[in-house]
């Protein structure tokens, strides 16, 4: 059964949804498998060996959230539509359909959005794999934010300008606790989905200090059930 709101007015109109580790789950396999041929595209194109490539990998990744926005930003020319093609390459093998996760979409009447960190194309390809890409108004990714991505503010605010709401209408739903940290100091309420992968941050229960008080509701997987106690502003 979908959760009753006990607060009227509570109720944020539209929905952000990162995707990666979010709408599915990092354990599945599929974020290793794109790290593994990021390494392999690297090592190939910059004359590094796959130990090399997998340092400056993880280095990017930290700089700026984003790998080839951070390969940029330490020097290196990456030219981001080849890399990522590649790196995402063979999507199909490792996603799909999930019934409770789309119960849990359906669920919810308001507007909802991706806003990712990868390009629209690979983003489009994953929900469909998914089985959920009807249940998303738009995909905002790479593309769209150019120069910027998340935990930019910037990106946040240029997305929900497009949309057309203000921060304090919104929430954030994100496996990334810079993402969440930045959706929350704008006014977004959070959901943040709890993973194991070191590379994006996780916390847990009783742990965290400052982040814990940024995050509105925390849950392992999004389902109707783990996200009760999110009611009074998601239905």
């Amino acid at each position: 059964p979908i959760p009753s709101a006990t607060m009227s007015g509570g109720r944020r109109e539209v929905l952000l949804f990162d995707m990666d580790g979010t709408l599915y789950l990092e354990s599945n396999g599929y974020v290793k498998h794109c790290r593994q041929r990021a390494c392999e595209y690297l090592a190939k194109t910059l004359g590094l060996s796959l130990e090399e490539a997998e340092e400056k990998r993880k280095l990017a990744l930290k700089t700026s959230n984003q790998t080839v926005k951070g390969l940029k930003t330490l020097g290196y020319e990456v030219d981001d539509v080849p890399f990522v093609t590649y790196m995402r390459a063979g999507v199909e093998d490792f996603l799909k359909p999930d019934e409770e996760v789309r119960s849990f979409l359906c669920s919810l009447k308001q507007k909802k959005y991706i806003f990712t960190n990868t390009r629209e194309v690979e983003a489009e390809k994953a929900l469909e794999c998914l089985g959920i890409r009807d249940q998303f108004l738009h995909v905002y990714g790479a593309d769209f934010m150019g120069d910027s991505c998340k935990p930019e503010e910037v990106a946040f605010q240029k997305v929900i300008d497009d949309i057309g709401a203000k921060a304090t209408e919104c929430v954030m739903f994100e496996d990334s606790i810079k993402n969440v940290v930045a959706a929350s100091g704008m006014g977004m309420k959070t959901v943040f989905v709890r993973g194991r992968d070191p590379e994006q941050g996780f916390v847990k229960e009783g742990e965290g200090g400052q982040e814990r008080k940024v995050i509105d509701c925390a849950c392992d997987k999004l389902t109707i059930e783990n996200l009760k106690e999110a009611k009074n502003f998601l239905w």
